[in-house]
């Protein structure tokens, strides 16, 4: 054994040597010849784990989440989720979801992102899964405090990491929470392999110099093999001139327009209720693709949110979310809810996942972030009309109709 592993140990250091020599030889630096040198006898390393909840309070109609024969996504365009139609090959929804325990109504809140028994209380499941992975939990909001309130009220209680927790309401005062480290790393350590920097410095080679690099390494072993999957993705980089469908390399804490735009206004105004979403919506996605956050939790509004939906850029109606839009029994009511549900999914679509998918992870240059990445979007109760919580069938608009928690997993 000893002498096998003397073997390999000497192959590696041959390899490492050869290929910082090879770069060395086509006019690549010294510093990032070094560090391509130890990229390609690295270890492969085990994929990275991020966990994303959206939480939208009140259910949905449940006649407009499940449409047609099974999911309809796209055919009728007339689906709440219509906008996850991009990622229905990574979508699950979670049929027959209940609440237990005793836990209903409004009240089925602190229960579920805890599964405590109503009345009781534990930690959260984004709080357990952050302990498991040794990542920070983090908590985001949209409009959760009652008008004036600092603190929240009991029907907006539904993140718990020993006690409750009072989400970051303006996204641009989570920048500094999510963004921890950006540009204040501590030093490498020597010999470690820093693929991010390597990215970083590497991308300044045009695709000339990346194209020679990997004629140059045509005769190496199968350990290259690591080395050619970072080039790859340097070329097409570069065709993306940087932009989403590339590796995103975070020196700087990127540019993100929403988060940005909410500095110094007030994100309890509800006239700013869309870019405080969008804003948050893209401060977690670019936190997950800059490897700077791992778990974080968004909870839009508390269970009982009196929040007038015809702000800028909202779905348009000049009706309260909480009642009458999400109480509405008849078919025009329901289908005003179905549209304002659809709106939040829109959202999450075009602010979130459409990042995550076209964004390389840069933990993991096979995959996008997004296929390391899960996303629960949930709510406390099944249909807004019955306010119930657990599965069951409902009379409404003429008929008989199941009903579950409407609760996905991308």
């Amino acid at each position: 054994m000893r002498l096998f592993e003397s073997r390999h140990a000497a192959q590696r250091s041959l390899l490492q040597r050869r290929t910082f020599l090879k770069a060395i030889g086509i006019g690549i630096s010294a510093p990032l010849a070094y560090r391509m040198s130890q990229l390609a006898v690295a270890q492969s390393s085990t994929r990275p784990n991020r966990l994303f909840i959206y939480f939208l309070p009140h259910g949905a109609p449940m006649e407009h989440w499940e449409v047609g024969d099974g999911m309809d996504l796209g055919a009728s365009g007339r689906g709440i989720l219509t906008p996850l139609e991009a990622y229905k090959n990574n979508l699950t929804v979670l049929r027959n979801v209940g609440m237990g325990g005793g836990a209903t109504n409004h009240a089925a809140l602190p229960s579920v992102l805890t599964g405590a028994v109503a009345g009781g209380s534990g930690k959260s499941i984004d709080c357990l899964i952050a302990e498991q992975i040794g990542a920070v939990p983090h908590a985001l909001g949209v409009m959760n405090l009652y008008p004036g309130a600092d603190q929240l009220s009991s029907d907006g209680q539904l993140i718990n990491h020993g006690g409750w927790v009072t989400p970051i309401q303006n996204p641009y005062d989570a920048l500094e929470d999510l963004f921890q480290g950006i540009g204040t790393g501590p030093a490498p350590v020597p010999g470690a392999v820093d693929e991010a920097t390597f990215r970083a410095e590497a991308i300044d080679l045009n695709i000339g110099e990346v194209e020679a690099m990997q004629s140059e390494l045509a005769g190496l072993t199968i350990e290259k093999n690591k080395l050619q999957i970072h080039l790859d993705s340097l070329r097409a980089l570069k065709e993306t001139a940087g932009g989403p469908g590339g590796v995103l390399s975070c020196t700087t804490r990127p540019t993100l327009p929403s988060a940005e735009a909410m500095q110094g206004k007030d994100a309890r105004n509800v006239d700013n209720f869309a870019t405080t979403l969008d804003g948050h919506l893209e401060a977690a996605a670019y936190a997950f693709s800059c490897g700077t956050a791992k778990v974080i939790t968004l909870q839009n509004m508390y269970v009982n949110g009196q929040v007038m939906m015809n702000f800028a850029g909202g779905p348009g109606y000049t009706k309260n979310h909480h009642d009458p839009i999400s109480h509405s029994s008849d078919a025009a009511g329901r289908a005003e809810f179905a549209e304002v549900v659809k709106w939040f999914y829109t959202r999450l679509s075009e602010k979130f996942l459409k990042v995550l998918a076209e964004t390389t992870d840069p933990q993991d240059p096979e995959h996008s972030v997004l296929d390391n990445t899960t996303v629960l979007t949930c709510t406390e109760i099944c249909d807004g009309s019955n306010h119930n919580s657990k599965p069951e069938d409902i009379w409404v608009t003429g008929s008989a109709m199941p009903t579950y928690l409407p609760w996905t997993l991308i």
